[in-house]
């Protein structure tokens, strides 16, 4: 039999699955989030400094969805989407980045801004080594607000820090 195995192969080779986690999804797997089954369809990776964190594009078929995850002294997630380029919001911002943002009734305060540079994998709407401006906001309640300059182009998405208990993350089949 061993001589068989090596002419022709053995078929008993089994790829080892790794667990899945917010930091090592990769495209086509599959994150559930409230009863719902997204597939990643892209990822960004941001590198400020040799500093890292990720976006996840998400879509069920339906909805798209972005999962943020970061890994600084405290794993922090949050779930975002993004909104439409005629909202208001966005003639607001393109002028200025003020310290604090009023959407829908609540302050957003100014937590932090960088520059980053990106891996971009799937579809995300980016390419590789594109420089990005942030700017990140939050209430205090668990809300936030993302706003990315990418060369002229802003782009805001509007959040929630999600506990990673509430998400489930499996491999592609």
């Amino acid at each position: 039999m061993g001589f068989l195995n090596k002419m022709f192969g053995s078929n008993n080779k089994k790829e080892k699955i790794i667990a899945r986690n917010p930091f090592n999804l990769q495209i086509n797997d599959i994150v559930d989030y409230d009863l719902v089954e997204y597939q990643v369809i892209g990822k960004i990776t941001y590198n400020e400094e040799g500093y890292l964190w990720y976006d996840y594009h998400m879509f069920d078929g339906k909805d798209h969805l972005w999962l943020y995850a970061e890994d600084d002294d405290q794993v922090r997630l949050a779930l975002f989407r993004k909104l439409n380029a005629d909202h208001e919001l966005y003639s607001r911002l393109q002028a200025e980045t003020p310290s604090v943002i009023e959407y829908e009734a609540q302050k957003f305060s100014l937590l932090e801004e960088g520059n980053a540079t990106i891996k971009v994998e799937g579809k995300v709407g980016a390419r590789d080594n594109q420089q990005v401006k942030y700017w990140d906001y939050e209430t205090g309640n668990g809300d936030h607000i993302s706003v990315e300059k990418w060369g002229n182009e802003l782009e805001i998405s509007v959040g929630k820090v999600v506990k990673e208990s509430l998400l489930d993350f499996y491999p592609a089949r």
